[in-house]
Formats: structure tokens, C-alpha cells, sequence
């Protein structure tokens, strides 16, 4: 990398990497959608809803089947936060292919499509972000000259890979979750802010856009304060300033973040972090963001002298305000998915002036962990299926006692598709294509790829059958068919959930048909279904309400009764759930 001049009575220039014409070599496009096809679809299909996801699908299903209002979502009469557009999102597509696709598949076809526009913007924005004079680099005086657009699209391809590579959107962006609607948000934000300086009319849709997702999507404070963000800095910047229509988009975006907050008045409440908050933040943020924060620090200090240029002052400012917001989000670890597009785009960044040791130390890094995962998950698989090796076998027979494993071939097939596109790509990692900006990242996003596609595959039925609620609730559903009588019709027996969170309210009421009645109005419910309270708190789920002295109340007098039923789900005998008859309608 070039390293900045000054020249009496002129302005210090700004650095910029020198790359060859062959480091911008073109992606196939092929190989690179097919990649993000099996990152988006493995995790979406094949399983029921878990804790994770639970409550967010048992409002969709609620507002679908007419019993939560469009404007008020709810759970069985208990207002939810998280915004209206990812309830509005999944109710909808549950009206729509529900009766073909069922309610649950249906539910994660929006969410499908937020994490690939989370994706494709991230790739965009990235783009011409590198479009910018001063992201370029040096031109060689006699070589062949560098293209423009080639050496964007390279910063884009690896922007893109390493936002794939990113350990923490696995999980959190498989999920229905309100945070993947948000990121979609966020992303557009980013994508806004690359346009601000080339096509606004472009940039006032995207920020406008962005914004509305941010507060229609339970994040109203954070688009308040990112309305803010681009506004200030787009004032500094005087090419941009002149603009109107991503001033008009910035007003109309925050006006609306406003009123969103003058009529829900917030659903998420920030705290002032202690110093526990702060040591679980950095230790989340270490693994959550990785690879990207190394990257992203090492591209903002090899361009500190352009922190000020638009390409790196832009997506810094959108990574410190989306870590600020999940530093204030009470270790709410779903909330730093909205630094990762920022993040990797930073991180692109990085790729065209790190050292080739660099490059090495993440190649084998990434070659040497991912292969010995996969190796992992084959093995146990194999172990689950024959039962050698003896002792992972065990191990899986007591997590999830009663599980069975049954050989199914499609999903052979594809992890083993899977497995052998990894050897591909480490050979050609392995081989003489050693210019490509991209090539850093291949093997970590390639990587992350297949031991997604082989969790998603071999490890599925095991996973699904350790979280479901489906057996449990099928039980529930049994147990009050034999005692409520008559009473079990279409609409569903009503019964008195005691120590039960809304997550499980939601996912046992959906596979038990039960109508959880409101506590206000327990007494109307002819049946009682009692969670007693963990002794490990530490593992009680985030929806769960402090027991209060009415339902320790309630507890013991329908502990005091007969139990009808009782049940847990597999691998978790201290999560029991007790069905009673109600001490108002026992006969």
C-alpha cells in the first residue's frame, strides 16, 4: 500500500493499495451463488420451531389463524415486542401457501428472502463503495492497467465471502427472528450510503427503505439514531451535501422512527452496561463477528490515513453504531447480526493490502478447523447410525435418549456433494491461483458452508428431535382428549399455563391445539398446566416472567390436586410439565 504525500500548498492524498491486474480476476458467478444457496437453505427446512424461533413463529401462526389482531401481535392475549413487519411478513405467507406448504415452511419463505437481500446488498453496497476514486488502486505506469469495475467487483466477491464466513450469522440468520428483518434493514443502510455520492435518487430509496424496516421491526431507537448517523454524515461531506433526495429519504425515515416510538413507545428498552454486560459483549463479539473484526481492524488501520474518505468513514460509522446498540441491548447476542454487513465490508478492505502471510495463516486456520468439524460430524453420524464408535454413541443416547437414527439417502447425497466440493476447493486453494483479492476468503466461507450443509443434513433429525415440542405436545393434546370430553372441540380446551414462558406457551399450543388462557382469567380454564421453576436459572429462557407470589399460589393449589398428566422432552426430565384439573370445574 502506497503510503500518503504532501506537496506544499496542497492537501495530504490519501493511500491506496497497489494491487496487480491479475488480483482482479473475476468469481464465477456460478460457484458463487450456488455458495450462498447452501449457506441460506440448510437450517430454513427439515426441523420444527425450537426455543430460538418459537415465539415469533407462535405470533405469525396466531395472527394467521385470526386470534392476534394485525396491529396489536400477541400470544395467547400477551403483547410481544419485535415490531409488526416480520409478523406481518410471516402471517401473510402463511395465508398465502399455508394450505400447500403447511404453516411452519410457509413462515420462513420472508426470512428466506431477507437473508438473501441482506446478502445481495452487502455485496452492492461493497461494490461501490470500491467504485470510489479514492478506494482504487495505484495504476501501473507500463503493466496492464487495472479495471475500475473488476477490481470493485473482487472487493465485492470478498465482502461477500466474509460476511458467509462470519461464525454469527449460522445461527441467528436462520432463524424467523425480528433481528433478520433488521438486517435486512441495516444492510440497505449500508447500500444507501455507498449510492449517497453517485446515484441519490437510488440512495434515498435504500435509506428510506432501511429505515422504515429498522422501525416497523422493533428496532424504532436504533433507526432514530442511524437517521442521525447518515445525517451527519452526509453533511460532511461536501460533494454530498447538495443532495436532496437522501436528505428527504433521512427526514422521512426518522420521522417515522418517531412515530413509531410516540405509539409503541419502544419495545426495547436499553440499559447502561455494567462491567459483566461489557465482558460478555467483547466475549460474544470475539466469536460472533470473527472473521471479520481482525480484518475489518487491520483495513482501518492500513487506511487511516483515508478514514476520512467516504468508502471508510461510511461503513465504520455503521459498524460502531450497530456494536453501540448491542453493547446496550442487555446481552441480547441477536443484536450484533446488524454488524456484520458493515463489518465485512470493512473487511474487504483489508484484502488487497495484507501480507501473503497473512493470507497463509487464515488459509490454514480455515483448511485445518473446518475439515476436522466435518470430520467430527461425519464420525458421529456414522455413530449414531451403527453405533461405533462406542463412546460418541453414548454420549448422543444420552442427550437424546430414545433416539433412533434411520439411514435417508437424499440428504447422504448432498452432504456428501458437500464434502467433496470442499476437496475441490481446497485444491484449487492448494494450486497456482494465488492473485485473486477474493481468494483469502474462499476457504472460510467454503468452510462455514460445509459444516452448515452437513449439520443441516446428517445432524438434523437428531437436533430436531432433541428441540421439538411436536411429541410433548401431541401428549398434551392426548392427555386433555381423554379428560376434558366434550369439551375438547375444534377451538381448543382452555387451560391455565402456571411457569410456562411464552415461547412454550406458543410452540405447545400449537401442536396440542390447547388454548392458554390469559392469567388475569385462569380461573375460567377448566385444566392447569404446571412448569415448576428451574434451579439453574441460568437456564431459563429470555421470554420467562419472574414468578410472582399469585403464581406460586396457583402452583401449589394445583399441585394440590390430581395429576392428569406429565411429560418432558427428551434429554430434559427437569423441564416437566404437569397437567391438572382445574380446582374450579373438578367434579
Amino acid at each position: 500500500m502506497t503510503t500518503p504525500h504532501t506537496t506544499p500548498g496542497r492537501a495530504r492524498l490519501p493511500a491506496r493499495p497497489v494491487v496487480s491486474a491479475a488480483a482482479v480476476a473475476r468469481l464465477p458467478r456460478w460457484p458463487l451463488w450456488l455458495l450462498c444457496a447452501a449457506y441460506a437453505l440448510p437450517g430454513f427446512f427439515g426441523r420444527d420451531p425450537w426455543k430460538g424461533d418459537g415465539l415469533p413463529f407462535g405470533v405469525m401462526w396466531q395472527i394467521a389463524a385470526g386470534h392476534s389482531t394485525w396491529l396489536q401481535p400477541s400470544i395467547y392475549g400477551h403483547p410481544v415486542g419485535g415490531g409488526w413487519l416480520p409478523y406481518w411478513l410471516g402471517a401473510a405467507s402463511i395465508d398465502l401457501f399455508g394450505p400447500w406448504l403447511g404453516a411452519i415452511t410457509s413462515s420462513r419463505l420472508p426470512f428466506i428472502a431477507l437473508l438473501a437481500l441482506a446478502l445481495m446488498q452487502t455485496w452492492y453496497a461493497a461494490y461501490h463503495f470500491a467504485l470510489r476514486d479514492a478506494a482504487q488502486p495505484v495504476q501501473p505506469a507500463f503493466a496492464t492497467p487495472i479495471s475500475v469495475k473488476g477490481y470493485a467487483r473482487a472487493i465485492a466477491d470478498g465482502a461477500l465471502l466474509t460476511l458467509l464466513a462470519c461464525l454469527g450469522l449460522l445461527g441467528r440468520g436462520h432463524e424467523t427472528l425480528p433481528e433478520l428483518a433488521q438486517l435486512a434493514g441495516y444492510s440497505a443502510l449500508l447500500l444507501g450510503l455507498s449510492l449517497v455520492p453517485t446515484k441519490p435518487r437510488a440512495s434515498a430509496l435504500a435509506l428510506g427503505s432501511g429505515l422504515l424496516i429498522l422501525a416497523s421491526s422493533g428496532a424504532p431507537w436504533l433507526a432514530l439514531f442511524a437517521a442521525l448517523l447518515i445525517a451527519a454524515l452526509i453533511s460532511s461531506q461536501r460533494e454530498a451535501a447538495p443532495r436532496f433526495a437522501p436528505a428527504l429519504a433521512v427526514a422521512s425515515g426518522l420521522a417515522f422512527a418517531m412515530a413509531i416510538l410516540a405509539v409503541v413507545h419502544g419495545s426495547a428498552v436499553a440499559q447502561w452496561p455494567d462491567f459483566a454486560s461489557i465482558q460478555h459483549f467483547f466475549g460474544t463479539f470475539a466469536w460472533f463477528v470473527w472473521p471479520a473484526w481482525p480484518l475489518a481492524a487491520l483495513a482501518v488501520w492500513r487506511w487511516r490515513e483515508s478514514v476520512g474518505e467516504w468508502h471508510v468513514l461510511a461503513p465504520l460509522g455503521l459498524l460502531l453504531l450497530a456494536c453501540l446498540a448491542a453493547l446496550l441491548a442487555a446481552r441480547n447476542v441477536s443484536t450484533l447480526v446488524l454488524a456484520l454487513p458493515a463489518a465485512a465490508a470493512l473487511a474487504a478492505l483489508a484484502l488487497p493490502v495484507m501480507r501473503r502471510g497473512s493470507l497463509a495463516a487464515l488459509d490454514w486456520f480455515s483448511l485445518l478447523f473446518f475439515s476436522l468439524l466435518a470430520l467430527v460430524i461425519w464420525v458421529l453420524w456414522l455413530a449414531m447410525l451403527t453405533g461405533f464408535p462406542a463412546k460418541p454413541a453414548a454420549n448422543i443416547a444420552r442427550l437424546a435418549p430414545g433416539f433412533v437414527a434411520h439411514f435417508s439417502l437424499l440428504p447422504t447425497l448432498v452432504a456428501l456433494l458437500a464434502t467433496l466440493s470442499w476437496a475441490a476447493v481446497v485444491a484449487w486453494r492448494a494450486g497456482r491461483h494465488r492473485h485473486p483479492l477474493w481468494k483469502g476468503m474462499v476457504l472460510s466461507a467454503g468452510g462455514v458452508t460445509l459444516v452448515w450443509v452437513l449439520v443441516g443434513t446428517l445432524w438434523m433429525p437428531v437436533l430436531d428431535y432433541a428441540s421439538t415440542y411436536r411429541p410433548l405436545g401431541r401428549q398434551l393434546a392426548a392427555a386433555l382428549r381423554k379428560h376434558a370430553g366434550r369439551e375438547a372441540e375444534a377451538a381448543g380446551t382452555c387451560v391455565t399455563p402456571v411457569g410456562l414462558s411464552l415461547t412454550q406457551q406458543a410452540l405447545l399450543g400449537y401442536w396440542s391445539h390447547a388454548r392458554f388462557g390469559p392469567k388475569t382469567h385462569g380461573q375460567r380454564c377448566g385444566f392447569v398446566l404446571v412448569l415448576p421453576p428451574r434451579a439453574d436459572t441460568r437456564s431459563t429462557p429470555a421470554d420467562a416472567q419472574p414468578q410472582s407470589r399469585a403464581e406460586a399460589s396457583a402452583r401449589r393449589q394445583a399441585e394440590r390436586g390430581t395429576r392428569l398428566w406429565s411429560g418432558h422432552r427428551p434429554g430434559e426430565p427437569q423441564e416437566r410439565f404437569s397437567l391438572y384439573r382445574s380446582a374450579t370445574t373438578a367434579p
